[in-house]
């Protein structure tokens, strides 16, 4: 059986471009913007899948079309490039149970789980692999395996149709992802009502103070998908004061009482939705004496087109 070692050589290449290129470019841009970062660890396990990834691609392209051979290295091959793009989108991820992505900017830090997008891929390759390792069979004992249901197929084929089926499926999973998130729109009001503040009738005596502030906001969701088991919650930090001792700088002052918890369904609009904020009792007295500069901290985690999102917003407030 003669090697093909031009194909290799082509293949091989073409292979580094998807394993090892297309990652370790991506990381680069994503961490010179600041918008993810990756660990050692992480970058160098993709740098070893991808090495393997290259092999077993070359060893594909080895031998003639049409020999056990060829069929048994393309279902190899097919499998690891699933299990390749299963790791990629945290499908191994111990202790979680979607996978995550971590992205870091300034003011958002948001945590995907995308397991299911991991599991997808993986079912896809399977199948499609499956009819390599059905072809390969048949070119070992040199005969064909067919069913009927009404008409006669052959079984390679069934497994061939399967995984178009299922990249499709996905696709179009991808693209109605894209299309609803293209749709959705969250717009947090720039001014916000006055706050509730209740001195329980003693004047100057700040212990039985009671002091709330409201958020308001909207929600659009123009896509195909609800927003389900939506919960927010919402806290109040202290960056800068011109009284450190009645508003210490670096410090939590407030958060929810009771979490914000809602599902905003497809094709529909939710206005003045409110995050209530009740402020601690030590720091009451610094809020309406002294002027500072806040952080409002505001995370948000949902399940989306069964994919996890916990966002973290963080707002600069200059007060009062």
């Amino acid at each position: 059986m003669e090697i093909q070692y031009g194909k290799m050589i082509l293949h091989g290449i073409l292979s580094a471009i998807f394993y090892l290129v297309v990652p370790l470019v991506l990381f680069y841009f994503l961490e010179l913007y600041g918008i993810m970062t990756f660990t050692d660890t992480y970058r160098i396990a993709i740098i070893i899948f991808g090495i393997i990834g290259i092999i077993i691609s070359m060893l594909r392209h080895a031998f003639p079309e049409d020999t056990f051979a060829n069929r048994l290295s393309r279902f190899g091959s097919t499998v690891y490039s699933g299990i390749f793009l299963f790791y990629v989108f945290g499908g191994f991820d111990p202790g979680t149970t979607l996978g995550t992505y971590y992205i870091d900017m300034s003011f958002i830090q948001v945590l995907l789980g995308l397991k299911v997008i991991a599991w997808l891929l993986l079912g896809a390759t399977i199948i499609r692999g499956l009819q390599y390792l059905v072809e390969a069979i048949e070119l070992r004992k040199k005969k064909e395996y067919r069913v009927t249901v009404k008409k006669e197929f052959k079984v390679s084929t069934i497994f061939k149709v399967l995984g178009i089926i299922a990249s499709l499926v996905i696709l179009g999973y991808f693209g109605s992802i894209l299309f609803s998130g293209l749709n959705l729109g969250v717009n947090l009001h720039d001014t916000f009502p006055p706050p509730t503040h209740d001195d329980g009738g003693t004047p100057g005596v700040y212990g039985d103070d009671t002091f709330f502030i409201t958020i308001l906001f909207d929600v659009s969701n123009g896509g195909l998908y609800a927003i389900h088991n939506v919960i927010l919650n919402a806290e109040i930090h202290v960056v800068t004061s011109s009284d450190p001792l009645l508003l210490p700088f670096d410090t939590k002052i407030g958060g929810s009482p009771v979490p914000y918890q809602n599902t905003f369904h497809a094709f529909t609009q939710t206005l003045n939705q409110e995050i209530n904020i009740s402020i601690d009792t030590a720091y009451i007295e610094g809020l309406l004496t002294e002027t500072a500069s806040l952080l409002f901290k505001i995370t948000f985690s949902t399940l989306y087109a069964l994919i996890f999102i916990n966002l973290t917003v963080s707002l600069p407030i200059s007060w009062p």
